[in-house]
C-alpha cells in the first residue's frame, strides 16, 4: 500500500492549507477556532486521514521559518523523521543591497528665501474665482403625446441583470461518492465532484429524469420469453422514476397474461378490488373531470412512490384492447409516466395495444443463446406493430448466472444493426431471489443502472414527442 503524502503549509496565524499530491483533490483550508488552535485542528485532520487509510500518513510542515518532516499514525502519534528524498540545494550569490541616502545638508536650513508679507486691510480683496464651463446637456428625447397608460410589452434586458444568478446544485453539492465523498464524510469537508466522474454523469441523469414529458408518456417492457427479468425490471424503473419526479407521478401497469407473477413481485401487494377492472368500472373512460381521489382508490403506493395496479384479479381472462386503451386513457390524465409489464405473447391484445401507445420500449435480454434469438423475434414482433418505434427502443443486457459472454458480442451487433440502444444492468440478486422487490434493498449499482436507464427512456420520449 502506497503511503499517503500530505503537504501543510501554515498561510497565517490562524489558516494553513493542505494538499494531497497522491489525491487529485483541491488544496483543503484549514482554520482555527475559538475552541481549537491551529495546530490542534491541523493534527486532528492528519490523524482522521491516517485513520481513514489505517496506515501512516507522511507529513511535509512547512512554516515560515523551517520545514520539518513528520509521521502520523491512525493512532494520531506524531513522530518526526528525515526527509525520503534529499533536498536539492540550490546556491545563488546574493548581492548586498545598496541603500542610498541622500547627503546631509551642509550649514543652516533655510525655510524660506523671502519675508512673507500680510495685508493690513481689515476686508481682504481676493480674485474672483473664474468659474468652471459647464457643460451643455444634451437634448432630451421628445415625449409620445399619447400618455403611457397600458401594461409595459416587448423585452426588458435590465430586468435579467437585477435576477439573482442561477445556480446548479448538481455542480455545487458536495460529493458522496469515491475518495472525495469518503474525505467529505471523515472531514466534514465540502469537495465537490470532478466534472468527467461517474457521480456527476449520475446527478446529470437525475436532472433528465425530472425533465416534463408529454401527456400520456409511456414505457413498455417487452420480450416474447418468459423469465427474462421484465416484472421485476418494470416495478423497480417505476420506483427509480418517482424517486426523482416526485410520489404519484408514475403508475406499474401489470399487462401479462393470467397467472403472472406482477402481483407476487410487488413490495406492498394490492387488496380486493384493486385492479384494472374494478377501475374501469367507477370510472368513465370518457369523462375529463375524474376527480383523482377516486382513481387513487383502485391504485396501490409502494414505498418508493410508484402506483401500481394489477390486471384482472381473480378472473381467468386477459384484459381486452378496449379495456387496455381505457386504463391508459383515465390513468394517462392523472400520472406523469406509465410504466407496462407485457406477457409472453405478441397475439394479446394488451401487448398489441401497449406497443402501439408507448414512447418507448424496453427489451431485457440475459447472456443466454435463447434469451438472445426471443429478443430479435421481439423486435421483429415490434416492427410488424409499430416500425418507428424501434428507433425509441432499448435492449438492456443483464448479467446474471448461467451467461455465455461469448453470446454478448454476437447480439450486441444484432441489436445495433437494427438501429437499438444499448446498455448493460449488473447482476441484482433480488431479481433472481423471486422476492418482492423494494427499491431500497437493491444493491447501488442496480440502483444506478437504473437511474441511468431511466434518464435514457426519458430522453427518448422527448425524441418521440419531437
Amino acid at each position: 500500500m502506497t503511503t499517503l503524502t500530505v503537504n501543510v503549509e501554515i498561510t497565517s496565524k490562524s489558516t494553513a492549507r493542505a494538499t494531497l499530491p497522491d489525491v487529485n483533490v483541491d488544496p483543503m483550508v484549514l482554520e482555527a477556532t475559538e475552541a481549537k488552535t491551529l495546530s490542534a485542528v491541523v493534527h486532528e485532520f492528519l490523524s482522521n486521514i491516517a485513520k481513514e487509510q489505517n496506515s501512516a500518513v507522511e507529513v511535509v510542515y512547512q512554516t515560515g521559518k523551517d520545514t520539518r518532516f513528520l509521521t502520523v499514525g491512525p493512532d494520531g502519534k506524531a513522530v518526526e523523521r528525515a526527509p525520503s528524498a534529499p533536498l536539492p540545494i540550490v546556491e545563488s550569490p546574493i548581492e548586498p543591497a545598496v541603500e542610498t541616502h541622500s547627503a546631509p545638508p551642509v550649514g543652516p536650513v533655510v525655510v524660506a528665501a523671502e519675508q512673507i508679507a500680510y495685508e493690513t486691510a481689515p476686508h481682504p480683496v481676493s480674485a474672483p474665482a473664474q468659474p468652471k464651463p459647464r457643460p451643455i446637456p444634451a437634448p432630451a428625447p421628445a415625449r409620445s403625446a399619447e400618455p403611457i397608460t397600458g401594461p409595459l410589452t416587448g423585452p426588458l434586458p435590465t430586468l435579467s441583470q437585477l435576477s439573482a444568478p442561477r445556480t446548479n446544485a448538481a455542480e455545487s453539492e458536495p460529493a458522496r461518492l469515491g475518495v472525495r465523498g469518503r474525505l467529505n464524510a471523515v472531514l466534514g469537508l465540502k469537495l465537490v465532484p470532478k466534472s468527467d466522474s461517474p457521480e456527476m454523469r449520475l446527478r446529470g441523469a437525475q436532472s433528465t429524469i425530472a425533465r416534463a414529458l408529454p401527456e400520456g408518456a409511456m414505457i413498455t417492457f417487452a420480450n416474447l420469453k418468459g423469465g427474462v427479468g421484465k416484472t421485476p425490471m418494470s416495478i423497480s424503473l417505476a420506483e427509480a422514476l418517482a424517486e426523482h419526479r416526485g410520489p404519484a407521478t408514475v403508475t406499474c401497469l401489470d399487462l401479462g397474461e393470467v397467472g403472472g407473477s406482477f402481483a407476487d413481485r410487488v413490495a406492498v401487494p394490492p387488496s380486493v378490488d384493486q385492479d384494472v377492472v374494478s377501475l374501469l368500472g367507477a370510472v368513465d373512460a370518457a369523462a375529463s373531470d375524474v376527480p383523482p381521489s377516486r382513481v387513487k382508490r383502485f391504485l396501490t403506493r409502494q414505498p418508493g412512490g410508484s402506483d401500481i395496479i394489477v390486471g384482472r384479479a381473480g378472473v381467468d381472462a386477459a384484459l381486452t384492447y378496449e379495456e387496455s386503451e381505457a386504463l391508459g386513457s383515465i390513468l394517462g390524465r392523472h400520472r406523469d409516466v406509465l410504466v407496462a409489464d407485457t406477457g409472453n405473447s405478441s397475439l394479446s391484445a394488451s401487448w398489441q395495444w401497449a406497443i402501439r401507445a408507448s414512447h418507448v420500449v424496453v427489451v431485457p435480454v440475459p447472456l443466454r443463446r435463447d434469451a438472445a434469438v426471443a429478443a430479435q423475434r421481439t423486435l421483429s414482433a415490434i416492427a410488424a406493430v409499430r416500425p418507428d418505434v424501434l428507433s425509441h427502443t432499448v435492449v438492456v443486457i443483464t448479467d446474471g448466472p448461467g451467461d455465455a459472454p461469448m453470446v454478448e458480442t454476437e447480439a450486441v451487433d444484432a441489436f445495433s444493426a437494427l438501429g437499438v440502444a444499448v446498455c448493460r444492468m449488473p447482476f441484482e440478486p433480488l431479481f433472481a431471489s423471486g422476492e418482492r422487490i423494494a427499491l431500497s434493498q437493491l444493491r447501488r449499482e442496480t440502483r444506478d443502472a437504473l437511474t441511468v436507464l431511466a434518464a435514457k427512456a426519458v430522453d427518448l420520449m422527448a425524441g418521440a414527442v419531437g
